[in-house]
């Protein structure tokens, strides 16, 4: 009792403010220094949590915690050569592994692992692969680690060499130009997630114009499907709706053409609402519609303000909103981000976990996810060996507002012998058949001459010629 009978009462019992755990040391290993490394291991963010000290070579077992940087195959990312024979090889794909070692152990325990694809330039590469680590150490550190993957690792690279591979991409990029066009298949779901495959598909518009179609999504409620129209040569992609009349499309009724480019038109009946998430990346573009009877797209709400997102991915799961995506901001291809909200309209909120996952052969969203008698299954987009090289199909197994996984159950490759032999990019279902689309690369002399002006402008301009 305080003098005069008064009690002593505290008006929060939580005042004292809760106590941060001090930094352990670790030693880190399986890397050498760059720009990259040492910047993120001086982040005072990592540095708060963790102490790294950076001892490239070594190996366990060791005196002190040890967090290696490792292949799949257990080889260090320091060790001489390994990046020449990854660059640009078959499969065009490198698994890597954040593996943590306690003290005096030898028994390796997987803290993080991810798949990054291997073309493009060298030195784009290697700092794909920096910044892959430090993100690995730094989860890790801040208690955010993945774990191992649940997919098999990267087999081995093989094949020709990886200069003479990159020569081959770029000339095949010089000289020749994607072209896209929409599929159906009526193959049973069953048959397709056993890996029967799709069977035969009646493709549409498969002589080369001056727009394709691509990213098929149905429009619940109605007989048309939602795709992306995109000029062979320049310009941006826009959306539009198609019907399918005795195996032939009708002419194309946009739905979105703003100046913007625009495709992936992910759509999902919720309550009698259909709904449309139309891929932008242009940073806070990201937007979902209710799509009315008319065609018109009346905006709900903004679900990213800030962030750079690719194929947006609308889905309903545990009595929450998700929406599955790539951040542009953290790679092209390899990753899978969550966002999740209580309603249509948000608050939207950024998983615990971000991203999820980071394969280059299925973490971005290949189309609407489908749920088989209580089990539902993810499309990914295998870009390994290009964009939109094959469809991974997954199931998930986990996915809450702090943990996922998922593994895989199948892989739907393009026929070689069919039209479309380079690519299968989007798989979605209508309730009756599965719609797709599929790659080829043609000879265009009209965007090969657009892509060589190009070049002789930018040659020109780095000259200071006008």
């Amino acid at each position: 009792m305080q003098p005069g009978g008064l009690s002593l009462s505290w008006p929060n019992p939580n005042f004292l403010p809760p106590l941060r755990k001090p930094p352990f040391v670790v030693v880190l290993a399986g890397i050498d220094s760059s720009e990259i490394v040492d910047a993120a291991l001086a982040d005072p963010a990592l540095t708060e949590a963790v102490l790294p000290k950076l001892e490239s070579a070594c190996t366990p077992p060791c005196e002190a915690l040890l967090w290696r940087l490792e292949t799949a195959s257990g080889d260090s990312l320091s060790r001489p050569g390994w990046l020449r024979r990854h660059w640009h090889r078959r499969p065009y794909a490198i698994t890597l592994r954040l593996v943590q070692y306690q003290p005096g152990s030898v028994t390796p325990e997987i803290l993080d692992e991810g798949t990054l694809g291997t073309r493009g330039r060298r030195a784009a590469f290697k700092t794909g692969i920096d910044r892959l680590a430090m993100r690995f150490v730094r989860d890790a550190a801040l208690g955010r680690s993945r774990g191992p993957a649940g997919s098999p690792p990267a087999v081995a690279p093989h094949g020709s060499f990886g200069w003479l591979d990159a020569l081959r991409g770029t000339w095949r990029e010089r000289l020749m130009t994607e072209w896209w066009s929409i599929g159906s298949s009526g193959a049973p779901i069953a048959r397709v997630l056993s890996g029967g495959g799709l069977g035969q598909i009646d493709w549409h518009r498969t002589k080369t114009a001056h727009r394709y179609l691509a990213d098929p999504f149905p429009w619940p409620g109605t007989d048309r499907i939602l795709c992306e129209e995109m000029p062979l040569t320049h310009g941006v992609g826009r959306i539009v709706a198609v019907t399918q009349i005795d195996k032939t499309l009708t002419i194309p009724t946009i739905l979105l053409d703003d100046g913007f480019h625009h495709s992936y038109p992910c759509s999902l009946l919720d309550n009698g609402i259909v709904c449309c998430v139309p891929e932008a990346t242009e940073r806070g573009a990201t937007r979902i519609y209710w799509l009315d009877n008319d065609g018109k797209l009346q905006p709900l709400c903004d679900p990213a303000p800030n962030a750079r997102l690719a194929d947006p991915t609308l889905f309903k799961c545990h009595d929450r909103y998700w929406l599955g995506c790539t951040d542009l901001d953290l790679g092209d291809h390899d990753n899978l981000c969550f966002l999740h909200a209580p309603t249509i309209t948000g608050p939207w909120t950024p998983h615990a976990l971000w991203p999820v996952k980071i394969d280059v052969r299925g973490a971005r969203s290949a189309g609407m996810l489908f749920d088989v008698d209580g089990r539902l299954f993810r499309p990914g987009q295998d870009c390994a060996a290009t964009y939109g090289a094959a469809v991974a199909i997954y199931e998930i197994i986990e996915l809450s507002e702090t943990a996922f996984s998922e593994i895989p159950v199948a892989v739907l490759r393009p026929d070689q012998a069919g039209p479309f032999p380079h690519g299968l990019h989007t798989l979605v279902h209508d309730g009756s058949r599965f719609w797709v689309d599929g790659k080829r690369f043609v000879l265009d002399l009209g965007q090969l001459r657009h892509k060589l002006l190009g070049r002789v402008s930018r040659l020109l301009s780095k000259l200071g010629v006008d």
